[in-house]
């Protein structure tokens, strides 16, 4: 229950629940009564039903222990890339800050990789991703046009094996 709140942003809790007592319910022995402690519970309910504990545990070491970098400067790691890269990422998110965003579009450039970055403004925290879609479709949908017209007629037909050496070969 603790964790999801970080999944949401200070303003989008205080816009949905407030101080708010839950109206008609009984409080708990040890609750307050508060509806965002109701939601809490509510979801740490369901987090349990759907998921096994020891497959989520799984998920979580995998994630902490992802490291893009394998013990090198970002910008190495990524000198092999050919391609233009789109990265967003949205303001109020406290699990993937726009501070680490931009830390791999600084790595991308000292990089030499063609790198976008769009900033969104929502006040999802990290839900952002999941409901702010029609804000991203239209920034990767811009971004892809982009590519594709800059790409030339046999480029786009795919008659032509373009950028299919690295940039060391």
């Amino acid at each position: 229950m603790v964790g999801h709140i970080t999944y949401m942003s200070d303003l989008s809790m205080a816009e949905k629940f407030g101080r708010r007592i839950r109206e008609g319910r009984r409080r708990a022995r040890f609750g307050n009564g508060f509806e965002v402690e109701e939601y809490l519970r509510d979801r740490g309910d369901n987090f349990v039903r759907r998921f096994d504990a020891n497959s989520y545990l799984y998920i979580t070491k995998a994630m902490d222990s992802f490291d893009v970098s394998a013990g090198q400067d970002l910008a190495e790691r990524f000198r092999r890339i050919l391609a233009k890269v789109l990265v967003l990422s949205f303001r109020s998110d406290w699990l993937y800050p726009s501070s680490q965003s931009l830390e791999l579009v600084r790595a991308f450039k000292r990089a030499s990789v063609d790198a976008t970055y769009c900033e969104i403004e929502s006040t999802y925290g990290h839900d952002a991703f999941l409901l702010e879609a029609e804000t991203e479709t239209r920034l990767v949908r811009h971004f892809l046009e982009t590519v594709t017209r800059e790409r030339t007629p046999a480029e786009a037909k795919g008659l032509v094996a373009v950028r299919s050496r690295t940039r060391s070969g």
